[in-house]
């Protein structure tokens, strides 16, 4: 089984690669603790279904923003950008991710897979691949609803998010190459996450520059909070909560937000913080590439990306926007698992 696994701010993307069979799945960056004594009472016929339930060491946790709703859980994200390889918190959601990943087909028992996981171009340092390599260099031993999983990871490789969204547009999911000519073309590559923005320079095939500028969604949800609580300082609301009613409205011309009693239209405040980060976003790019035309190829992914799909467009008309943007990392780290360790021994 290969693994590529993006665990970011904002987003967790996965592709499984087992035995032919290809899964991809992405879902909020976020975990939270699971209480099973804990009794929720409810009108018979209503009640929720039980999420999946992952055991790591003593504690049992759940993932993502929905499955911590339903059992009455506190959000513990990513967020941090300060060190955050160092983090506990993030040591965790990492593990947690792969328990998921590793069981999404329905095996438990002891799984062997092979792991690729990215980074932000900012924390592709020795220090982060050293810290990523002792989560994994023993077994992962936890449980998935009771069931004991214990996941060896036999090899692993650490690579930066950029370029495994050039990966993603250079080979299938087969692992042939897709666009030969990508690989004589000066690329420049765009990653625009929740957090971070990255861009990555591929020459012939080679990373040879990274950078990063620290602007993304967030940054949009964070703003669009503090108008909210200048009109009602009572909103005690977080970005999970906010970023779960935008996407559930995503399409729409106009944007309601609500907390207990409170409703009110933040259109206006949306536009607002999205012109204000893209400002951000646009003059970080401009600052440090002039002049894009350079590159033969821009290619844009990323969450971030997706949601500023038509600023990008806008100013850059030619610029090549990836198959669902939010799980090109994901995809690309699946593949370069399969150019790295090939595909003769899935388990």
């Amino acid at each position: 089984m290969i693994i590529g696994l993006d665990v970011g701010n904002g987003s967790i993307g996965m592709g499984i690669h087992d035995n032919g069979s290809v899964l991809y799945n992405l879902m909020p960056s976020v975990y939270g603790r699971f209480d099973s004594t804990h009794e929720v009472l409810s009108v018979s016929g209503k009640s929720k279904q039980l999420p999946d339930v992952f055991t790591l060491g003593s504690e049992s946790f759940v993932l993502g923003y929905e499955n911590i709703r339903t059992v009455h859980s506190t959000p513990i994200g990513a967020y941090d950008r300060e060190n955050r390889f160092e983090s506990t918190q993030f040591e965790t959601l990492s593990k947690l991710s792969l328990l998921d990943a590793a069981t999404r087909n329905g095996k438990t028992g002891v799984l062997e897979v092979d792991l690729v996981f990215g980074t932000p171009a900012e924390d592709y340092t020795a220090r982060t691949k050293e810290i990523v390599h002792q989560w994994f260099s023993t077994p992962v031993t936890g449980a998935k609803n009771g069931q004991q999983v214990v996941i060896m990871v036999k090899r692993i490789e650490i690579t930066p998010q950029p370029f495994a969204v050039f990966i993603d547009a250079y080979v299938t999911e087969d692992g042939f190459v897709d666009k030969e000519e990508m690989e004589t073309e000066d690329i420049l590559v765009i990653d625009s996450g929740s957090g971070t923005l990255d861009l990555s320079e591929i020459h012939r095939l080679e990373l040879s520059k990274q950078s990063s500028i620290p602007a993304g969604l967030n940054d949009v949800y964070q703003h669009i909070l503090e108008l909210i609580q200048q009109r009602e300082p009572k909103v005690y609301a977080t970005t999970y909560d906010l970023e779960h009613q935008l996407r559930a409205q995503d399409g729409s011309s106009q944007f309601q937000f609500e907390y207990g009693r409170v409703k009110m239209d933040i259109t206006k405040f949306r536009d607002q913080s999205m012109r204000q980060v893209w400002d951000r976003i646009q003059q970080g790019i401009q600052q440090r590439y002039p002049d894009r035309s350079i590159f033969k190829r821009v290619l844009l992914a990323g969450g971030s990306g997706d949601a500023f799909r038509n600023y990008f467009l806008k100013w850059m008309p030619t610029i090549e926007i990836m198959p669902e943007p939010q799980l090109s990392v994901a995809r690309g780290l699946m593949k370069y698992g399969i150019l790295k360790f090939g595909d003769t021994h899935d388990n």
